[in-house]
């Protein structure tokens, strides 16, 4: 059998990559809207699983249905079915609005149906902490209710979390819905674009590039990571553990942090590589601290042996020295 995966990101690479190691035979989709193709083609190197590589587009049912078919059917089908394929991207330029509405609307919907005509694999779902909102707070699980949106690419999840739950109670699908945290670390694809990363990797770029590391009003708020062979794990998990079928929500956290947390970790780094890195507050820094509430997260994956190790202590050094080395920032 073989698993699909649309969507060979910076988080699709890593669970093909993984999955292969682990011996899987592995159908990987991607259009190469935001990723380095020849990064993409390298993922069948080495030992380890089958890995075939197409060029595809989950706004198009025809490129859906052939990634199935590709796959295969029947007894020799696909065991599971990884949604990562998104215009993720909160960045005004990163994408016309219309191309985040028919990937992120349109590609779910198409994937679900396929998936539902051949054999209806469970289909993971890779969704974000934020369809909780911007700056969530408190003890969360993943009954908690959603939250305000701010940009189409996170409303976007709310759309397709709901569809999933549409399609798994009418039609018996298999959905789960996976909340990243702010993913972070060092995978087969890195990008550098600083509309296609995350907060510290834009940090480690800015400051390698001379430039202040903004801090804006929110810079004390609690915000959730996840390490990205974590997030990795998590998605493994889910699809591993969702024989019971159904609609099935996972948070993935793995640590709560601020960006002025992170903007001095990655301070920190530059101090020790004999670099300097200056935040910038874009409003006064208060003489107190305000008063914040905690962010605690719970996840059900908890309970079927999921125990992130990373650490942003640990790993925001890393991504530093890779951005640092010749041609890492370029």
């Amino acid at each position: 059998m073989a698993t699909l995966i649309f969507g060979l990101g910076y988080i699709g690479a890593a669970l093909a990559s993984e999955l292969r190691r682990s011996g899987r035979s592995v159908v990987g989709v991607d259009n190469g809207f935001a990723t380095d193709w020849p990064a993409l083609e390298r993922l069948g190197d080495g030992p380890g699983g089958r890995f075939r590589l197409l060029r595809g587009d989950v706004r198009q049912a025809p490129d859906v249905t052939a990634a199935f078919l590709a796959a295969g059917t029947g007894e020799e089908g696909v065991d599971a079915v990884y949604l990562l394929a998104a215009q993720a991207s909160a960045h005004a330029t990163a994408a016309p609005a219309e191309y985040t509405e028919e990937t992120n609307l349109r590609g779910p919907r198409l994937v679900f149906e396929a998936a539902l005509r051949h054999g209806s694999p469970p289909v993971v779902y890779g969704s974000s902490f934020h369809v909780y909102g911007p700056q969530p707070g408190g003890e969360m699980d993943e009954n908690h209710p959603y939250g305000p949106l701010r940009d189409l690419a996170h409303l976007s999840k709310v759309y397709a979390e709901k569809l999933g739950e549409m399609y798994a109670t009418t039609r018996g699908l298999t959905v789960v819905p996976v909340r990243l945290g702010i993913v972070y670390g060092l995978g087969p694809v890195i990008k550098r674009d600083l509309r296609f990363v995350t907060v510290p990797h834009a940090f480690c770029l800015r400051a390698l590039a001379g430039e202040p590391l903004p801090i804006q009003s929110g810079g004390l708020a609690p915000l959730p990571f996840i390490h990205l062979p974590d997030a990795v794990g998590a998605l493994r998990l889910a699809a591993e553990s969702s024989s019971a079928g159904g609609y099935l929500p996972a948070n993935a956290v793995s640590e709560v942090a601020t960006a002025v947390d992170v903007a001095r970790l990655v301070q920190q780094a530059a101090w020790a590589a004999g670099r300097d890195a200056v935040l910038r507050f874009h409003t006064p820094q208060p003489a107190a601290p305000p008063a914040v509430t905690p962010l605690v997260v719970r996840s059900r994956l908890e309970g079927v042996g999921w125990r992130p190790e990373g650490r942003l202590a640990t790993e925001v050094p890393s991504i530093w020295t890779h951005y640092a080395l010749p041609g890492g920032a370029g």
